[in-house]
């Protein structure tokens, strides 16, 4: 991306990060909190995400600001722009991130147990990012297996740290 255009990015990413990081830190503040179990403050679920999303939405009106004094808010979008942004491989791959996410999250999560539905995200990511569907299934053959040993070793130990490191019943 050209410098020129880095103000107008800066703005618009502020637009998206900041409102983000909000939603984490009312949804991580409204996480239970254990006081019933007499558990330390400092060890309960929600700690960590609020601490994030504060960090996100700080960041994001940093962001924002820094962008509006530069003169980021000129977003002089056109129909030539705008096709173009469409048009671009990195945005086809945010695009792309943002659905499987979403799937993952308001699909999968909650339907299926935790260990699935994370070791499906994780296979599904790593195939549509490394595989080459131009090419024969043969030749990639090592992908298809490095994307299964992925999701079952990510799945695996996420699953693990968040049952008996964090303590969290996972759905």
């Amino acid at each position: 991306m050209k410098e020129s255009n880095m103000a107008r990015a800066d703005f618009v990413t502020s637009i998206f990060l900041t409102p983000f990081g909000l939603f984490i830190l009312i949804v991580s503040l409204k996480m239970p909190r254990f006081e019933e179990q007499n558990v330390n403050p400092y060890s309960v679920p929600g700690i960590l995400p609020a601490f994030l999303g504060a960090v996100i939405t700080l960041m994001g009106i940093i962001l924002f600001v820094r962008s509006i004094r530069q003169g980021g808010f000129r977003l002089g979008i056109g129909k030539k722009e705008l096709i173009g942004f469409f048009k671009d491989q990195s945005s086809r791959r945010i695009f792309l991130t943002l659905i499987i996410s979403l799937l993952y999250g308001l699909v999968f999560l909650g339907r299926i147990p935790f260990y699935l539905a994370t070791g499906l995200f994780v296979f599904a990511f790593v195939m549509i990012f490394e595989y080459q569907f131009k090419e024969s299934f043969a030749r990639q053959r090592k992908k298809v297996l490095i994307a299964l040993i992925m999701a079952i070793l990510v799945s695996g130990s996420v699953t693990a740290v968040f049952r008996y490191v964090f303590l969290v019943n996972l759905p």
